[in-house]
């Protein structure tokens, strides 16, 4: 029987990485941090970077076995965005695909200091590190 999982990827191509974490039966919710713009826009909350990571979600979704409920854009903060999917998705099992530290950019580096290490509200969390 499979588990429902949250995917929460900062990282454009993390299909490659998650296919060892994810499963045929699995039901899956993938998260995009909007991380990936300049902290101009970030602090403008700047859309273009929104659908950005709403279009990587989606691709994500399609790139991974199991059934995707939802693929969408989320907080730039990570640990905000885990908690926001988890009022609408009730995950057995989280799955958090970061950068390595020296590849991130500023915002990535203010996101990512929020990732939860070991569970959230009892949900067990696993932090993939990957190079895009």
């Amino acid at each position: 029987m499979g588990k429902n999982v949250l995917v929460v990827s900062t990282v454009e191509h993390a299909d490659d990485v998650l296919r060892a974490d994810v499963d045929e039966d699995d039901t899956l919710k993938v998260v995009v941090p909007v991380t990936g713009q300049g902290i101009l826009d970030w602090l403008a909350s700047d859309e273009k970077a929104f659908g950005h990571a709403e279009q990587v979600a989606e691709r994500t979704a399609e790139r991974l076995p199991g059934e995707t409920v939802e693929a969408v854009a989320g907080e730039a903060n990570v640990g905000l965005a885990i908690r926001d999917a988890l009022a609408t998705f009730p995950a057995d099992e989280i799955v958090v695909v970061v950068r390595p530290n020296e590849e991130e950019g500023l915002v990535e580096s203010i996101a990512t200091e929020s990732a939860p290490q070991h569970s959230v509200d009892g949900v067990p969390v696993r932090v993939v590190v990957s190079s895009d």
